[in-house]
């Protein structure tokens, strides 16, 4: 099997194997902002998916914003897709803080 060239970049050889834990929907709940946090600090997890209509939006940029080592990517999200838990367009009434 023919190696990917960024696993090369990474110092990777043909014969070593690597896993790449990446969160999503990170913003959807407080717990998911909380254990984010604790596994990013933890080392177990190195990048995640930010959602940015979701209520806990804002304590994900906060927390991006006291760590800037942080991989925080994107999660395009249009709609709720839970019957049961919906958010609402964002900001909510209030303006977007990069």
């Amino acid at each position: 099997m023919r190696l990917n060239p960024f696993l090369k970049k990474l110092g990777f050889s043909d014969n070593t194997r690597a896993v790449i834990i990446h969160t999503d929907d990170i913003g959807m709940c407080h717990a998911s902002v909380q254990a984010f946090k604790d596994l990013w600090a933890f080392g177990t997890i190195t990048s995640g998916a930010v959602m940015v209509p979701c209520p806990w939006f804002p304590a994900v940029a906060q927390m991006c914003r006291e760590n800037p080592e942080i991989d925080m990517g994107v999660h395009a999200t249009l709609n709720s897709e839970w019957e049961s838990y919906r958010w609402d367009q964002y900001p909510h009434g209030r303006q977007a803080q990069a």
